[in-house]
């Protein structure tokens, strides 16, 4: 029965591993075109569309790997996001072509505005962070031009905030290329 148990187990790790390396990033990109575009545009940056659904607009696709890692975007695409208008597509979909538009959407890119990023902090970031990036005592923040965080963990820190700290969850603050612009802008002044 052990055996059985770890035969099986092997298996599906394969599948799994050779199941991401044979998608089709090409078909993912007709699926996305033919369902994602009408609300997150055929480049991901949101459609006008998009921008109009309440309450929350649709998220630009292109900023996602700050955000969402690829199994996450997996069960996103298949179930959804409660409370926004991302509805699931696990009825639309097959298994293999949700995997085909995790991986297309994982190829749009964002070339972030560090300029933008600045003005972004120092008008909304500032209060508590130095406009240099060096935290207020009075807040107990961080010195963010010290920060170990790479890129991902400090876009993450923001959306999603520090637990026990005074840094509240900020997703609803920023748009995601906001945020990939800040973030661009916090890894040049890092020391």
């Amino acid at each position: 029965m052990r055996k059985y148990f770890f035969f099986v187990l092997a298996f599906l790790l394969v599948t799994g591993a050779y199941g991401t390396a044979f998608s089709d990033v090409s078909n993912g990109e007709r699926i996305f075109r033919k369902y994602c575009a009408k609300c997150h545009g055929d480049d991901g940056s949101v459609s006008e569309f998009g921008r109009s659904i309440e309450p929350h607009a649709a998220r630009d696709l292109r900023t996602s790997r700050f955000f969402i890692a690829p199994s996450e975007l997996l069960t996103i695409i298949k179930y959804g996001v409660y409370g926004r208008g991302m509805k699931g597509w696990e009825n639309v979909l097959a298994d293999k072509e949700i995997l085909d538009v995790a991986e297309f959407v994982r190829t749009l890119k964002y070339v972030p505005n560090v300029e933008a990023g600045k003005k972004f902090f120092e008008a909304r970031c500032a209060t508590c962070h130095d406009s240099k990036g060096a935290g207020k005592k009075l807040f107990k923040a961080p010195d963010l031009d010290m920060s170990p965080l790479g890129e991902i963990e400090m876009a993450r820190a923001v959306r999603f905030g520090r637990h026990g700290t005074m840094m509240s969850p900020k997703g609803e603050l920023f748009k995601n290329p906001d945020l990939a612009d800040v973030i661009a802008y916090l890894q040049t002044i890092k020391k």
